[in-house]
């Protein structure tokens, strides 16, 4: 950590966010990879020290608040559609592609597919929770999809916000906040539980309702500190600051005072992280290292693949009578996720996703070529 210059690119200062993350993936793949060490001697410890690493999902909303308010400082009505557009093809192809391998590979094949609408993966690709009354999870086809129910609920009252020009805040946060009031003030019931079903009508307001999109305004409130001008004077007491933060953090995670999602659970640590970050990196110069940077390129990738990739490496394994159960097939099928999502990032996030930015202006140019034939 060195101080950082004065003239040094915002690009730079953000690699931060590239770095969170990665962490916040590898989190979530190794939450889920210690069912490898289910009924074995290893499970208390497993189950001890990985499943904290689920609030990566709470991280990720924190950092796609800050990322969304950040990007858009000083936009408007007149720009609102071209941030829904990047937004969904940044999120809505991959899933699309992950949905469809994941119903071929381990739903029966084609028959899956022929059964769309009775298992949840119409619903899936629509980003519709399949069921409203178990949240936050929704028992969604392909099931990491359900962060990205309020991924793009966001996105929706994000871009309803930046229709209000000058009031945008004000107007995201009366949404967000009014949403989440709506279950105390039908049912008289104040819960603050991701798990807690609101039972309302239509599903949107189930989601609406639920706490953790509250952590999405953690995001906002970082991007607002991070273009303010206030800064701490020193690199010492930045270093002092975040060192008191991730401490504890950690250990009231470890010691299970926070054990699930939402923004009074591991949420309120992601939330004072990336606050605490978004400080610190106006006064220090933030080094990542270049693993960090990659990884955090290729983590949405790597956050949709892990689930399908970690099921056929058990399948493989336990066809060839190995076992998958020991911390050596953590550590190795961790290290094939990753390059199967290496991969995935190649060919679906930018080849695909590429090719489908690049059609407005195909479509454009051909139409200007059958213009110039006709005249």
């Amino acid at each position: 950590m060195q101080p950082a210059a004065a003239a040094e690119p915002a690009q730079h200062r953000l690699e931060w966010i590239q770095a969170l993350r990665a962490i916040a993936c590898l989190g979530v793949v190794f939450t889920h990879a210690r069912y490898f060490l289910l009924d074995t001697p290893e499970w208390p410890v497993a189950e001890h020290w990985l499943t904290v690493g689920a609030a990566g999902v709470d991280l990720f909303f924190v950092i796609s608040g800050f990322i969304m308010a950040y990007t858009t400082m000083g936009q408007g009505r007149s720009e609102v559609g071209s941030f829904l557009r990047r937004r969904l093809l940044r999120v809505w192809p991959p899933l699309a592609v992950m949905v469809l391998v994941w119903a071929y590979t381990m739903n029966g094949g084609l028959a899956a597919l022929k059964a769309a609408t009775s298992n949840g993966l119409l619903k899936t690709l629509l980003l519709i929770p399949a069921n409203s009354h178990t949240p936050p999870y929704f028992e969604m086809f392909l099931p990491v999809a359900w962060t990205l129910v309020f991924e793009v609920y966001f996105y929706a009252v994000f871009a309803l916000s930046m229709c209000a020009q000058r009031w945008r805040w004000l107007v995201l946060h009366g949404l967000i906040i009014g949403g989440v009031l709506l279950d105390p003030v039908v049912w008289q019931d104040w819960n603050m539980s991701p798990q807690h079903d609101a039972g309302l009508r239509p599903v949107l307001l189930n989601v609406a309702s639920n706490p953790l999109v509250l952590e999405f305004l953690f995001g906002v409130w970082a991007a607002w500190l991070y273009r303010s001008p206030w800064r701490l004077p020193s690199a010492r007491l930045c270093w002092h600051l975040l060192l008191l933060v991730v401490a504890a953090g950690s250990w009231y995670s470890l010691v299970r005072f926070w054990t699930f999602h939402g923004p009074m659970g591991w949420g309120l640590f992601a939330g004072a992280l990336v606050l605490t970050l978004a400080l610190i990196s106006k006064t220090v110069s933030l080094r990542v290292p270049p693993l960090l940077l990659w990884l955090g390129s290729i983590s949405y990738s790597l956050y949709l693949t892990h689930t399908c990739t970690q099921q056929l490496l058990i399948r493989y394994v336990e066809r060839h009578g190995w076992s998958s159960h020991g911390w050596d097939f953590v550590w190795c099928s961790t290290a094939i996720c990753v390059v199967v999502a290496y991969g995935y990032y190649e060919l679906v996030e930018q080849r695909l996703v590429g090719w489908l930015r690049s059609l407005p202006a195909r479509f454009a140019g051909l139409a200007g070529r059958t213009s110039d034939n006709l005249t």
